[in-house]
């Protein structure tokens, strides 16, 4: 059961104020770092490059990358080429 909210006093409203103007900078500013690492990949930076620009691990850097990169196509999983070339022959030779 949740509980009822306190009435803020005017300096609390005040800050609460502040932590929300604060949120919205930096929701600006997160947006702006996505997207300058998409953009840095795009014209073929390498992870390593864009983290040691961006203070960051190249892991970090292709975390944020896939993530929030609408137009990559999936990866199948390792194998599963091979499994989807040789599944319509054996399944061919298994009906004959």
């Amino acid at each position: 059961m949740s509980r009822r909210a306190k009435e803020l006093s005017t300096e609390q409203r005040a800050v609460v104020g502040t932590v929300r103007r604060i949120a919205r900078q930096r929701l600006n500013v997160n947006s702006n770092y996505i997207s300058a690492i998409l953009k840095a990949r795009d014209s073929g930076i390498t992870y390593a490059a864009i983290a040691d620009a961006a203070g960051t691990s190249s892991q970090a850097v292709q975390e944020i990358a896939r993530r929030h990169r609408k137009d990559v196509e999936p990866v199948p999983a390792q194998g599963a080429g091979i499994a989807a070339i040789a599944a319509p022959q054996q399944r061919g030779r298994i009906g004959s």
